[in-house]
């Protein structure tokens, strides 16, 4: 288990350096935009985030998971995946910029959801797991800091009012292309339009497919709850809830490196050798708990604290959707080691009931909860579908991998 302990600690290296800078990114713009410009940023960039999971289909997770057990074949991955992903991208992109001629709002909300489009781009060139499925983490690390670094220092440049707002996801959108031409470089990439091979791509989505879906559903009830938020609620609202989740979102995201480091691990190991990976999944389970503890005890002790000497006391407000948002967190922690596992060992439509599951869950929680009590119930939702998701996957995991390893 040498090379998961080395994949987890390069894995949680680029989390830290890059959570660190995202941290301050977001600490920055919301000092600098204050509540109102910061609002209209948060709920522009969630309905873009939506948008990716059209853009990756679940792709970067079956690449990831066929580069481990094909190394060899990893430029042709890439070339297929990443050119797919471009033209998605540009779709996508022109198809919003005719629908927003028609949106009802005002010329500074379209130029900042045109630029925030441009992030579509980013996501599509992505090729960090592409590394991942080979297991040379470092360049993740590489990629996730360097970026981030260069992200923050061009936000404090050309960033320094709320007048600024329009300025922040041009800045996020050229501060990410440095790293991504350089790793499409190193992997060889060419544009693949008039030769495209439709019967490769149609494996590709066929076996993707459901690992997409797992992901849209995700999103489903990791984001539009802000997007639910702003519509019965004002800009400062969905502010100071975009706090509250952006805290937590940071260490959900980096929980999600780590089971992107375990992977393509565990992928190999369940079709190798049972018994390493039942070690590798009680080891991944053992982290996640030490992180539990660790993390979330003093975050619910000095949250307001925590809120304060980050983005200000202006942003008190959102002091006990914090607190909830960690508890349902927590639940994640605990969730991650057995999604991850059925995923690597081919289960994933366990893994899509449960997520499709919680999807309809918290939209409908939402919908009854955050007219009622604004944003405590939009973090409130989001407790109850990670309790039930926690439960499906518990479940699920028993039913098809307990039984055949006795632990």
């Amino acid at each position: 288990m040498k090379k998961l302990s080395q994949n987890f600690i390069w894995m949680s290296a680029a989390n830290i350096v890059s959570s660190i800078f995202n941290g301050l990114i977001f600490i920055y713009l919301a000092r600098t935009l204050k509540a109102e410009a910061f609002g209209k940023f948060s709920y522009v960039q969630s309905l873009v985030f939506f948008l990716f999971n059209f853009i990756d289909l679940g792709l970067s997770t079956y690449g990831l998971r066929e580069i481990a057990k094909k190394r060899d074949e990893i430029f042709e991955y890439v070339k297929t995946i990443v050119s797919l992903r471009i033209i998605i991208a540009s779709f996508l992109y022109v198809i919003c910029i005719i629908i927003l001629n028609f949106v009802p709002k005002g010329i500074s909300f379209k130029v900042l959801m045109s630029l925030m489009l441009l992030m579509l781009f980013s996501s599509a060139l992505a090729t960090e797991w592409a590394f991942q499925g080979l297991e040379k983490m470092h360049m993740v690390f590489i990629s996730f800091s360097l970026t981030a670094i260069l992200q923050f220092v061009l936000l404090t440049i050309f960033v320094r009012s709320p007048l600024d707002l329009w300025a922040a996801p041009l800045v996020i959108f050229l501060g990410a292309l440095p790293i991504i031409i350089i790793f499409l470089r190193i992997l060889k990439f060419n544009l693949e339009i008039k030769n495209f091979n439709l019967a490769r791509i149609k494996t590709y989505l066929k076996s993707a497919a459901i690992i997409w879906a797992i992901g849209l559903f995700a999103q489903i009830y990791n984001g539009l709850d802000v997007v639910i938020l702003g519509l019965f609620r004002g800009v400062e609202i969905v502010a100071y809830f975009s706090v509250a989740r952006r805290f937590i979102g940071g260490i959900i995201f980096f929980t999600i490196f780590l089971a992107n480091a375990a992977l393509p691990r565990l992928s190999s190991a369940f079709k190798e050798d049972l018994q390493k990976f039942k070690i590798a999944t009680k080891d991944f389970s053992k982290l996640m708990m030490i992180l539990g503890i660790l993390l979330f005890i003093p975050l619910i002790l000095f949250s307001n604290q925590i809120i304060s000497l980050t983005v200000g006391k202006a942003y008190l407000p959102a002091s006990l959707s914090f607190r909830i948002l960690v508890l349902a967190a927590c639940l994640v922690l605990l969730n991650l080691p057995f999604s991850t596992g059925l995923i690597s060992a081919g289960f994933e439509k366990e893994v899509l009931k449960q997520a499709a599951a919680c999807a309809v869950l918290n939209l409908a929680l939402n919908f009854v909860l955050i007219p009622k009590f604004g944003m405590e119930g939009a973090a409130i939702s989001f407790f109850f579908t990670e309790a039930l998701g926690l439960t499906l996957i518990l479940l699920a995991y028993h039913r098809n991998i307990r039984q055949k390893i006795i632990f």
